[in-house]
């Protein structure tokens, strides 16, 4: 019999659908039990590799990893001394998502804080595969709709939702800047500087992105990310758009959210745009 193979969106329906069937007889569904899952995955699959044990590790500069042993399987490792359940929980099931879909690539899977937020359109690699994976199986589009398809969105939203699908709250707000309609971008910044940014469909369309690949990026001046006196503003502040765009009409105005995210060194930042609301450079308006 050939083996199914997956892609990152198949592995996680087909997951999902195992996981609805199971509430629908009683059992838990959310937040998502991925090491029983992983466990249990080559059984119902009829695969004859399976995740034989998930162990809690201490190894240095690594968030998680998958390791083929010969004879025995695979054996899932997630660092132990990570500050939160809900990024154990996201490490676990994008281990969980190699497995799936890259185990006839390579052997092993060491993967790293980094390697856990590989998104965007630029970023198409195994570790965004393993991201995708993760997002779709922890967060399934219908129940994310359900508690985040709100006229305004806002720190508190997404946290209440990251509570309720046990992950942090950078994966639940980009899960919902990659989903939405709205014009939108993420940012995630250190020490005054840029450290990635990820824009939702409508706001890339409008030129409202950064490109931060290979490129130092400062946090523009006049912001609130910029602003060490403010630790956070979870519902918003209007800031003038031309602040972060400086090709922004002069009277757009968008909310800035911020939060000052002390355990992991970073601050998040939430811009919520106008759909309206273009930013290309003047000589490249006669193109959107």
């Amino acid at each position: 019999m050939t083996e199914v193979t997956f892609t990152p969106a198949t592995a996680a329906i087909r997951l999902t659908h195992w996981l609805d069937a199971a509430a629908a007889a009683g059992l838990q569904r959310l937040p998502v039990d991925v090491e029983q899952l992983a466990l249990h995955v080559a059984k119902e699959l009829k695969w004859p590799d399976p995740i034989f044990k998930v162990v809690a590790a201490d190894i240095p500069s690594f968030e998680g990893g998958l390791f083929h042993v010969e004879d025995q399987g695979w054996a899932l490792l997630y660092n132990r001394n990570m500050t939160s359940e809900g990024r154990i929980r996201f490490t676990q099931a994008h281990e969980l998502g190699h497995y799936l879909v890259h185990r006839f690539a390579q052997q092993e899977f060491q993967c790293s804080q980094a390697d856990l937020v590989h998104w965007g359109p630029e970023m198409r690699s195994i570790e965004a595969e393993a991201d995708d994976f993760a997002s779709n199986l922890l967060m399934p589009m219908k129940q994310f709709r359900a508690c985040t398809s709100t006229s305004e969105i806002n720190f508190d939203i997404l946290s209440d939702a990251s509570s309720m699908f046990g992950v942090s709250l950078t994966a639940t707000a980009l899960r919902w800047i990659r989903s939405t309609e709205h014009s939108a971008v993420l940012i995630l910044s250190r020490d005054g500087f840029i450290d990635w940014a990820v824009s939702s469909d409508k706001a890339r369309a409008n030129g409202a992105f950064y490109k931060t690949k290979g490129r130092v990026i400062e946090l523009p001046p006049g912001s609130l990310a910029a602003d060490e006196t403010i630790v956070s503003n979870r519902s918003g502040a209007p800031i003038s758009l031309g602040t972060w765009f400086m090709h922004a009409h002069r009277d757009a105005v968008a909310k800035e959210m911020k939060l000052v995210c002390d355990n992991y060194g970073y601050t998040l930042t939430l811009l919520s745009l106008s759909n309206g609301d273009k930013v290309w450079e003047p000589r490249e308006w006669s193109h959107t």
